[in-house]
């Protein structure tokens, strides 16, 4: 919103912009009373219009009011049957429903009769019709203009009162000159309110100059012939009388802050020939059924249903013989950890799912309930899956199942069996997480130790990457308790860790005592570090301000990661000595980082180091964005020179960090280079208006941000942004099949999201250029074809700097273009799937091919 009482115009002096904002910027075309809001200004205008938009539904009585209407509507007794009086197709001629104009301006009630019995008693003149539209003749000032109607000049284009009241006049103007459009007549329409600018549509009001795109498909007033201005007052005359047209004023603070805005920028409409069309009916057919393909997507809005609750899934707890015998497929002899799950661990799982289970469905579960082995397999396979993560944070070589409580191998057993390609171990997966998290242990005793922590954290990874609405929202709730937990136990903090060093000297004992003790410290280290990147991802996939900042991380970086894998004290020392580590070297931390690149090398895990500086750098490009969005649109208070400063510094960052990686003893791996393009792409484009684009909200949300949209696309930010989109394709096709998972495949989303927002109205823009130029079909394609996919060539910096070259990726059956959408979303979601059957996913990256299939789809139907 707008500050309209800020001295923002340099042309004013200060009294008058003081008198202007306590007498209201909004002027009535009768009386010339002032008005700070348009709302009030348009009910003020219908006393003297006697119009009344707000027609009853059963008997067809005009109010001016939509409470009145509302109020008189519940009066009404329907028939038994529940069937109303529908209102007729035509307006009763004999009805009178409008006050005299003496009771009016007295508000007292008047009769039906005229004259009615206040004025014959009182002996005044019962004047009911004012005549407002008598004079609306061919010679009446409303048809009529100070200039002749021109394209330079068109009619009926630039508001009278709010634009000419505080922007200043071209030098040389007289009033009523080319600025003013010469008429102060009472011309008011519920379609089109001259004075203010404001166009209704469905009850949605836009300025007049908007453009059409943002606009639903119904024609403007002056679009029959914008040269001929009879056509206007033929147009609104036919509006006012109409009693089937419903009319909503009931304006929003959105919609005040698009008046004002458009308002002080001073913006004419210059309307559109009739018979050259524009962009409108291409986008509203694109954002209208992108829209829909986000409603029917698993990543939709939640709405909590009765069935909707912890036990809810409880008959999943139990598993077919089929499944969980030794002949199955599924139990594989692997062996990750030190030792085996015993059948006592078993049980101790098994008493806790009882606690927490319905009496209904004790029989089932206790019938069924998986063996040993089952659960043994899953844990194995949650610790093989996490030894080839960046951010593994379970040291698996210390780890013994068979002393960890029933919280732990609850949540690891649930944490293996989501990631089965089974949907009946999947489902046991998300049942058993339930279990965890209605038993995790409240004792606040343990808030301090290492397992509570990390049964915590394994938790909410798997609930906010679960694609399930509900344990999405509860993940993401179930945040703070563990950041909390953390930062009050100085884990952020350097102080709290020591430095430990083994020696050759040190006896097997010791040795062992040692190694244990670095495992713990350094498995903290790597928590903090894992809930840092957690945090920073469901801040990106959810658009919100993360929970922990960037410049909180103190503590040191993780160590070397073969010092991690080692898998005993011994196999630990000899790594330690190999690399040649100094016990008093001062590891560097994420702030050092941030401070200076170059500090990442040396004994740190590099890979993971770097994967904390790009989340960390994620945050201050959403810093950026939202500063940004504040900054912009004529801004009282901030400069736009600092919002271009700091993005310039954020390229310059980036491309510093990429050349740093290439020094690194190993080249990054696939996932931090995903991560790295997925982060540029978000510099040179918006993710909240790249969602609100694409339908994650409404259609009304997607036409608000077109008009952004539009300034993006004629601008450089626009090329660089679908390149970096193209770079996350290409580090995606690197990883191994069915490891997009999670942030890395909601990474590739984004990046199709990109691709389907700047073919959308990249067409949408050439189809309108096209059509005013008179040629047929679309603009010829320049030079060759660009794939954003490879490597950056010559023909790649003349696409971005330039835009020469047709845009594409690299297909399996040739190039796929990104003017096509519906190719690249079907590229993307080969990758996703990865040649695995859609059963055989997991929820997330299903909901994510749905939606990119959707999309897809629309923009096949669009064109």
């Amino acid at each position: 919103m707008l500050d309209k009482s800020s001295p923002s115009f340099p042309t004013q002096s200060p009294q008058r912009s003081l008198s202007k904002a306590r007498d209201g910027y909004f002027q009535c075309g009768f009386c010339k009373k002032h008005y700070n809001r348009a709302d009030h200004l348009i009910r003020h205008v219908r006393s003297h219009t006697r119009e009344k938009p707000y027609v009853c539904h059963v008997c067809n009585k005009g109010f001016a009011r939509p409470d009145l209407m509302k109020r008189h509507a519940a009066g009404h007794d329907h028939p038994r049957d529940g069937k109303r009086k529908r209102p007729p197709s035509y307006a009763k001629s004999g009805r009178v429903s409008q006050a005299c104009k003496s009771c009016a301006t007295s508000k007292l009630k008047c009769d039906e009769e005229k004259p009615c019995r206040r004025c014959r008693d009182k002996k005044l003149i019962c004047d009911w019709n004012d005549g407002v539209f008598d004079d609306l003749t061919p010679e009446s000032p409303m048809q009529s203009c100070d200039f002749p109607p021109s394209v330079d000049n068109p009619p009926f284009t630039t508001p009278e009162f709010p634009v000419n009241d505080y922007l200043p006049e071209p030098p040389g103007s007289a009033p009523g000159g080319p600025m003013s459009t010469g008429y102060d007549g009472p011309a008011i329409s519920p379609t089109l309110d001259q004075e203010s600018g404001v166009f209704s549509v469905d009850g949605t009001f836009f300025p007049e100059f908007i453009p059409d795109s943002l606009i639903p498909s119904l024609s403007r007033p002056n679009e029959l012939d914008p040269l001929n201005p009879l056509n206007h007052t033929q147009d609104y005359m036919h509006s006012l009388f109409d009693t089937n047209v419903q009319f909503d004023f009931d304006l929003t603070e959105v919609d005040f802050g698009l008046i004002d805005y458009f308002n002080t920028q001073g913006t004419a409409h210059f309307p559109q020939p009739p018979d050259i069309p524009n962009d409108r009916s291409d986008v509203d057919s694109g954002i209208a059924l992108g829209a829909e393909a986000y409603k029917r997507s698993s990543l939709s809005a939640w709405k909590p249903a009765q069935d909707d609750h912890a036990f809810a899934n409880q008959g999943d707890l139990s598993v077919p013989v089929a499944i969980d015998s030794p002949e199955s497929s599924i139990r594989l002899e692997r062996q990750i950890l030190p030792e085996k799950l015993a059948s006592g661990s078993r049980d101790l799982i098994f008493g806790m799912v009882l606690q927490t289970s319905e009496k209904s469905t004790l029989p089932r579960i206790m019938k069924s309930f998986p063996s040993t082995e089952l659960l043994d397999g899953l844990m194995q396979d949650y610790f093989a899956y996490q030894s080839h993560q960046v951010d593994s944070f379970i040291h698996g070589p210390t780890f013994h199942p068979n002393e960890q409580s029933s919280d732990m191998l609850t949540a690891l057993a649930a944490a293996g069996a989501v990631r089965s390609a089974i949907p009946t171990i999947r489902k046991l997966g998300y049942a058993l997480m339930e279990v965890a998290r209605l038993h995790m242990s409240s004792d606040n005793r343990v808030t301090r130790d290492l397992r509570p922590s990390q049964t915590f954290a394994v938790i909410i990874d798997i609930g906010l990457w679960s694609g399930n609405g509900r344990r999405t929202e509860i993940a993401e709730s179930f945040q703070q308790p563990l950041v909390t937990m953390l930062r009050r136990a100085l884990r952020f903090r350097r102080s709290i860790y020591s430095t430990i060093v083994p020696d050759l000297e040190d006896n097997e004992d010791v040795l062992e005592q040692k190694w244990r003790a670095w495992a713990e410290q350094e498995s903290f280290k790597r928590l903090v570090h894992h809930l840092f990147l957690h945090d920073a991802q469901c801040a990106m996939m959810l658009n919100v301000n993360p929970l922990i900042s960037y410049a909180e991380l103190e503590l040191p970086l993780p160590s070397n990661r073969s010092l991690w894998d080692a898998k005993s004290a011994t196999s630990w020392r000899d790594t330690y000595l190999a690399l040649g580590l100094l016990g008093t070297e001062r590891q560097p931390s994420s702030v050092d980082a941030m401070r200076d690149m170059s500090r990442l090398q040396g004994a740190m895990d590099i890979q993971l180091a770097g994967f904390v500086f790009l989340h960390g750098f994620s945050s201050m490009i959403n810093e950026y964005h939202r500063f940004n969005f504040i900054s912009k649109s004529s801004s009282t208070h901030w400069n736009a020179l600092v919002t271009s400063s700091r993005h310039q510094e954020l390229s310059q960052t980036l491309q510093h960090f990429r050349m740093i990686c290439y020094e690194w003893p190993e080249l990054p791996r696939p996932e931090v280079f995903l991560i790295y393009e997925l982060i540029s792409m978000f510099l040179y484009m918006s993710l909240e208006d790249l969602q609100l684009f694409a339908g994650k909200e409404d259609k009304r949300e997607a036409r608000r941000v077109y008009h952004s949209a539009l300034e993006w696309i004629n601008s450089i930010d626009s090329r660089r942004a679908v390149w970096h989109a193209g770079q996350v394709i290409r580090a995606a096709k690197t990883m191994p099949a069915g490891s997009l998972t999670g942030f890395l495949a909601v990474g590739v989303y984004y990046a199709s999201l990109a691709f389907w927002s700047y073919s959308v109205v990249f067409k949408a823009k050439n189809n309108k250029l096209a059509a005013e130029s008179r040629a047929l079909g679309p603009p010829p394609v320049r030079g060759p074809t660009v794939y954003l996919d490879g490597d950056e060539t010559t023909d790649v910096q003349k696409f971005i700097s330039l835009g020469c070259g047709n845009p594409a990726l690299q297909g399996r059956q040739g190039p796929a273009f990104i003017s096509n959408p519906g190719q690249t979303m079907d590229l993307a979601q080969e990758l996703l799937r990865a040649d695995a059957s859609q059963d055989a996913l997991p929820p997330l990256v299903q909901g994510l091919c749905q939606l990119m299939g959707g999309l897809g789809n629309a923009a096949r139907s669009s064109s």
